[in-house]
């Protein structure tokens, strides 16, 4: 029986993984503890350190990368109407800067709604990377925690092959998995592209934040149709994803239609309701065995036809009649003699309904999903070599086919499980690159008529002056990025054949940057009168307000693609988001009498500056005249 402490360790396990290890007792046997260090930690925004001896992966700048998940960012998030496509309406967000900062923004507002998330980040191939946070050390820095030192107390050498790089791109990833997995759905699912050179600190560093019960796979891709030559000892052909679930025990995975595999390629009379299909030996049963299945079969020449060496025919003499004459079985000759094969097709139709076959996914991923593909994607869309190893859209619209739903699967915090009126499935990317996550989600809802909405997330990473991007004037990774999902959004419009796509194929720019409101916060002794006056506004100069908008968005919770609507109102410009739902201001001289035409929409909350009301007697009668005529409705100052 389940002890009440092993029933708290299980539950402390689901909610924060990292904090369950192992550990000897008296008695010398190995058992589930809690790590109380690590729970200290989740729990404060200070470092907590201890010398208890557990399992563990560690490694030097760990404690700095755990203390920056938990620090705070001051950042926002300002909108780019020229750079979105349909930004009123669409549910797709593409966000422009450290993919850190944008993970710590979206915490609030989309903690716990995200299905499925797919990144490929840089590789560590022992150069230094874009992502190098204050975290990231130099050599001295990195000897000095290692304790790298010679027996007379000098330090020792530390060749850039060592496990320096391990180190820093294993505190560059550590705090950006924790953020991922809270915006991470109950029944969501994590996939990661790497290659061999950290695939196996990733596997410990995924078993740590997510938990070694919540792994599910490790898929080999290959990434070539034909291996590199050029390596120094073995040519290697492979990477992999990585899938860990947020909670294993509410994941489901998809089956994928047979239709989706290559091996159903061929098509006969019957396709119409029986689908293609592929050829299978009909004498590749067990060995030995019942001797009554080794009966012969009379050949379209008149010949008999019996099963090789020991095998014996799948089908019994009844079903092979019943093949023949439906059309099952098919007779090849070569100069062996006679093979005799039958048909598996991807639909059944034992009463003429047909019935979709589908198959468990697989780990070996190869055919139509290499490298070579994805540089045909881009120069297709482009006309140049942008990238030097994109992904496949194919294999990202995979991925997304196990992991999401047309209609939505979302397991929503506080939602039950089989909850129906779901949103539709959050896909996130905060590695973009190319833009490849967007344009497998586009794609895969064209095809399936789905719902999916992206986030992705993209570094301004600037272009090298003597890159065909450069020379095609794309400035930066992101500016093509950008590009890629127009470009991707206008050929699926043009396949359907319409003016329009028909799913929603648009997304709001959103870049990272710093907020709208200065810092008024003062002690009495760094305060002067000159001061004063500055801080009477406490807008930075230059902002818009469909800035203060998003930034209140974001302070609020309040979901960042909400269709948003301008109205003006007593010559003020007003936004109505969803369905008035929120309503807000930001001009000043706001009135009683502005305050008036507001109150027919009954909004749930209604957001003005602090400096924009005419009066700070206008401030306290708009608030009464809302607690009179719409109670519910939440004033809100910024």
């Amino acid at each position: 029986m389940r002890s009440a402490r092993t029933e708290r360790i299980d539950a402390l396990r689901r909610l924060l993984p990292a904090c369950v290890t192992e550990a000897q007792g008296q008695d010398g046997q190995l058992r589930p503890a809690v790590d109380f260090d690590l729970l200290r930690q989740e729990l404060s925004e200070q470092l907590v350190d201890g010398p208890a001896e557990r399992y563990q992966l560690t490694w030097p700048g760990k404690r700095a990368a755990m203390q920056l998940a938990n620090e705070p960012c001051a950042k926002t998030l300002r909108p780019c109407p020229d750079e979105s496509v349909r930004l009123e309406t669409t549910k797709n967000l593409f966000i422009e800067g450290d993919n850190l900062d944008a993970l710590k923004l979206l915490q609030e507002t989309y903690l716990g709604r995200v299905k499925a998330i797919y990144i490929d980040p840089p590789y560590n191939t022992g150069k230094d990377f874009i992502y190098s946070d204050k975290f990231a050390m130099s050599k001295k820095e990195w000897r000095e925690l290692a304790g790298e030192r010679a027996d007379d107390g000098r330090l020792i050498a530390n060749p850039d092959s060592s496990g320096r790089y391990h180190s820093r791109w294993l505190s560059m990833m550590w705090p950006r998995l924790k953020l991922a997995r809270n915006l991470l759905a109950r029944n969501g699912v994590i996939f990661i592209s790497i290659d061999d050179h950290e695939q196996h600190n990733l596997r410990k560093l995924m078993d740590e934040i997510f938990g070694a019960v919540n792994f599910i796979a490790m898929f080999v891709r290959k990434v070539a149709t034909s291996p590199r030559m050029d390596a120094k000892h073995v040519a290697t052909e492979q990477d992999y994803v990585l899938m860990y679930a947020k909670e294993i025990d509410e994941l489901d995975v998809n089956q994928l239609l047979a239709e989706n595999f290559d091996t159903y390629k061929l098509s006969d009379e019957h396709v119409s309701h029986r689908g293609k299909y592929k050829l299978n030996k009909l004498d590749r049963g067990s060995i030995g065995g019942d001797e009554k299945m080794r009966y012969p079969i009379t050949a379209p020449d008149g010949s008999e036809i019996k099963p090789r060496g020991e095998y014996l025919w799948r089908w019994g003499k009844a079903k092979v009649e019943w093949g023949i004459q439906n059309d099952y079985i098919v007779f090849r000759q070569s100069r062996g003699g006679w093979n005799v094969y039958f048909k598996q097709y991807q639909f059944v139709d034992n009463n003429l309904q047909p019935i979709q076959r589908s198959n468990l996914p697989r780990t070996i991923i190869t055919e139509g999903f290499n490298n070579e593909l994805a540089t045909r994607e881009i120069q297709e869309m482009f006309g140049g070599r942008f990238f030097n190893y994109p992904k496949p859209v194919r294999l990202v619209e995979h991925l997304l086919r196990l992991s999401t739903s047309p209609t939505g699967s979302t397991h929503l915090p506080g939602q039950s499980s089989d909850a129906s009126d779901r949103e539709g499935d959050i896909v996130m990317d905060f590695f973009a690159g190319s833009g490849t996550t967007g344009h497998a989600a586009m794609k895969l809802n064209a095809e399936d008529g789905g719902n999916r909405r992206f986030i992705l997330v993209q570094l301004p990473e600037k272009c090298g002056e003597k890159t065909e991007a450069f020379k095609a004037g794309f400035k930066t990774i992101a500016d093509i990025a950008k590009e890629r999902l127009r470009r991707a959004a206008n050929m699926l419009a043009q396949q359907s054949g319409k003016s329009e796509p028909e799913r929603d194929t648009g997304f709001r720019v959103l870049k990272i940057g710093d907020s709208n409101f200065q810092d008024c916060r003062r002690l009495p002794h760094e305060c002067q009168q000159e001061d004063l006056i500055q801080l009477a506004d406490n807008l930075r100069p230059n902002r818009q307000p469909l800035d203060l908008l998003f930034e209140t968005m974001l302070d609020l919770g309040i979901d960042l693609t909400l269709p948003i609507h301008t109205q003006t109102i007593q010559k003020k410009p007003v936004f109505f988001l969803a369905d008035n739902q929120v309503i807000a201001c930001f001009d000043p001289g706001l009135t009683e009498e502005f305050a008036q035409a507001l109150t027919p929409y009954k909004p749930r909350r209604l957001v003005f500056r602090d400096g924009g009301f005419a009066s700070d007697a206008v401030r306290i009668n708009i608030g009464q005249l809302f607690q009179q005529i719409s109670p519910s409705t939440r004033l809100t100052i910024i």
